[in-house]
């Protein structure tokens, strides 16, 4: 329940917004994402570490949907003081119901660790033929660091973007990620409750139905609610580090966190009365806070914008000349990889396939770089996790889940995909700049510095299918119309769901379907003004970084849903424990490898710094 939802606010996770059915740990390493496996059969909901820059949170005690924020006092002001230089419109549709321009910066940098993975690759085959890409490509616009970086540059300078600019600021980076690692490992792969916040969660539901029975939840006697204004309950949970570890312990009352590394969550539930029923639904509140000295999430945008640099192979000839080809652009990339990072490179070797890379083209404003991967999990790999790999074994084959970024003018500029156990993932990279590009992969349109966007406004489309039986199951139309905004260290987003979903089904079982959970997704989409999250990021007087992170909506009670929960409940839940706890080994595997690739390039890092003043 609330524990999976909001106390882990990760600010290595600048985007919460991707979600496929593994490569949890890959995540971790990345930015701290939790790729929940457990996606298909159950844990479509709140995740097990949520993450700093959820699409799907909840509103936070002393921050709403106007951008309300705390001063240095504790007391509520307005975030609304944005002098922005840039500004996109953006829309994305797509497979998960996430999606803001910071998604941007996770994928970015996860696309770095992902280069090292190359097993299987040299025998792939193009996954299809498509148009060539085009001879002409409009300029990048000028940034400070424009072009590709050079292959004997590190692959973690982008780290460099974690520290603000001055003297030593690698090794201020350096001391920054430190902290993140120490803070990151215990978050992710050591939590522990207390027994009071152990009793409480075997009292509720699972996570992925908390909402669902949330009206009844409200009257539930043995539930220690805290009773606030306007008939409203709440339960509030801390976090903190301990000793390696992360204890979440049950609150009497929710404050925030006043120390680094701290959490504070809550689930608050506001009875909404009608004239005939008396409450039939209710509004539901989800979020927290978190403390850090690391980092904001602005930086977190500013270190995928440098990380786009590194995303290369050779830049030689013979070009690409159509998507999907596997050639020497591919294997330079794959072999830099290897080199730059050893350890996380053998152990996505042993675990992925990768049946394509990146294909590079050439044009009238250099070469482009289309990031085209297409990965397939190696199962029998899994097998030392044997509750991970039976159930992905068991989800693989069902699911199909698509997404993609577009813009105004229709032009991409991010897709992902899972199709039954192969997962996409696409965006292009031109003279170091994301930039869109056509449904046939050519480059379209002007590219885009991230650090620069300081506001814009875009739209999310999900859409998920589940196949059983010869049938298929799902949602298609999740809408969201997000708002992006940073000024400085500062940055705000804030999702609100704009139409109500699509149900899949069988035509003779839709209607049914359609009363069971129709109403409930009426509600949802249109009730108390639309399902709503807002994430935001500040630096506090002092020096620290405070995240936020919320989510709220309106649940519209339904006995038929709850009952159809409950089964779903008892079928999924038999190895639940068992599969989490085999996700955080694996994932906690993954890290450790990284994390020896890192320390294993300190100097390098740290050779910025001599670099940077020779060049002064």
């Amino acid at each position: 329940m609330l524990l999976y939802s909001v106390p882990a606010l990760e600010p290595l996770d600048a985007a919460r917004g991707i979600d496929q059915a593994l490569l949890s740990g890959v995540e971790r390493m990345a930015l701290g994402t939790d790729f929940d496996v457990e996606f298909a059969h159950r844990r479509a909901g709140f995740k097990s570490v949520a993450a700093s820059a959820g699409n799907h949170a909840a509103t936070v005690n002393g921050m709403d949907c106007g951008f309300h924020w705390f001063n240095s006092r504790g007391q509520i002001s307005y975030f609304r003081e944005y002098h922005p230089l840039r500004s996109h419109t953006i829309r994305t549709s797509g497979a998960f119901p996430k999606g803001n321009l910071s998604t941007i910066a996770t994928i970015a940098t996860l696309a770095i660790l992902a280069f090292s993975a190359s097993a299987g690759a040299a025998d792939a085959r193009p996954a299809g033929t498509r148009t060539p890409a085009p001879k002409n490509l409009a300029p990048a616009r000028p940034v400070a660091a424009p072009g590709f970086a050079p292959a004997s540059e590190t692959i973690f300078a982008p780290i460099i973007e974690l520290a603000s600019p001055g003297p030593d600021r690698a090794a201020r980076a350096i001391q920054i990620f430190d902290r993140q690692l120490t803070f990151q490992r215990a978050i992710s792969f050591h939590p522990e409750l207390d027994d009071a916040l152990t009793k409480l969660v075997e009292k509720m539901p699972p996570r992925q139905s908390t909402l669902i029975r949330a009206s009844a939840l409200y009257s539930q006697p043995d539930i220690p609610w805290q009773s606030l204004k306007n008939g409203a309950h709440q339960i509030s949970v801390t976090g903190a580090p301990k000793s390696g570890e992360y204890l979440y312990k049950l609150s009497e009352k929710y404050v925030s966190p006043e120390s680094p590394g701290h959490m504070a969550g809550q689930f608050t539930i506001t009875p909404l009365p009608t004239p005939d029923t008396g409450t039939s639904s209710v509004k539901g509140l989800l979020g927290g806070e978190l403390l850090m000295n690391t980092y904001p999430a602005s930086a977190v945008v500013d270190l995928a914008a440098n990380a786009l640099r590194q995303i290369h192979g050779d830049l030689k000839a013979p070009w690409d000349t159509a998507p999907g080809e596997f050639n020497h652009h591919d294997r330079a990339a794959i072999e830099r990889f290897h080199h730059e990072m050893p350890a996380f490179a053998a152990k996505l070797d042993h675990y992925l396939i990768f049946h394509n890379l990146l294909d590079e083209f050439d044009g009238a404003g250099g070469p482009t770089v289309l990031f085209n991967a297409d990965v397939e999990v190696r199962m029998d790999a899994l097998k030392a996790y044997p509750h991970l790999y039976e159930f992905y074994r068991k989800v693989a084959p069902v699911l199909v889940a698509e997404s993609a970024l577009q813009d105004a003018a229709g032009n991409y500029w991010m897709i992902t995909r899972f199709d039954r156990g192969r997962m996409h993932l696409i965006f292009m990279d031109r003279n170091g700049l994301l930039a869109p590009f056509d449904k046939d992969y050519r480059a379209a349109g002007e590219s885009v510095a991230l650090q620069r966007v300081e506001h814009g406004s875009y739209r999310t489309e999900a859409s998920v299918r589940v196949y059983r039986l010869g049938m298929v199951f799902g949602l298609d139309k999740v809408g969201f119309t997000t708002d992006y905004r940073r000024d400085g260290d500062s940055l705000v987003t804030m999702n609100t769901m704009n139409e109500v979903p699509d149900l899949i089904a069988p035509p003779g079982i839709h209607k049914v379907i359609d009363l069971i959970a129709g109403e409930f997704l009426r509600v949802l989409a249109q009730g108390n003004g639309g399902l709503t999250s807002t994430f935001a990021s500040r630096r506090t007087d002092d020096g620290l970084d405070r995240y936020a992170l919320g989510f709220t909506g309106e649940f519209e009670y339904s006995p038929t849903l709850e009952f159809l929960a409950r089964v779903g409940d008892r079928i999924a839940d038999q190895h639940n424990d068992a599969v989490r706890a085999d996700e955080r080994k694996f994932g906690e595997e993954l890290f450790d490898a990284f994390a020896s690739d890192y320390n294993n390039s300190r100097q390098r890092i740290l050779a910025l710094d001599a670099a940077q003043a020779k060049n002064k």
